[in-house]
């Protein structure tokens, strides 16, 4: 139950990802235009990457290494978005949340294997 649990932290984690890049786009200093494709464009450049390489049913295998790395740059990058737009405790607060989260799953998911 306890790994269900960070499991789900783990999820919300990659939504929060999503909505932070999403954030950042709609915050650029910039045209409406350019704001709208970078909402919207960069989110759904993300999900597609996270589905291709990353999620759990990811269709293209890739080394565990280059999979580990490609989601500390997808969380980080995240968590420099939200820094950029202004968000500094928010930004510190996610990294935190991503890491415990991610940690946990890992300890546990190594515990119950």
């Amino acid at each position: 139950m306890i790994h269900g649990f960070f499991l789900l932290l783990v999820f919300l984690s990659e939504i929060a990802a999503i909505i932070a890049y999403g954030f950042w786009g709609f915050r650029y200093p910039s045209s409406i235009w350019i704001k709208w494709v970078l909402g919207i464009g960069l989110p759904v450049v993300v999900i597609v990457v996270w589905g291709l390489f990353l999620s759990p049913k990811a269709s293209v295998e890739i080394p565990q290494a280059l999979r580990i790395v490609m989601k500390v740059m997808v969380f980080g990058f995240a968590a420099a978005a939200l820094y950029s737009a202004g968000r500094p405790r928010m930004s510190l607060l996610f990294g935190l949340c991503v890491l415990v989260s991610h940690g946990m799953d890992y300890l546990l998911a190594e515990k119950w294997s």
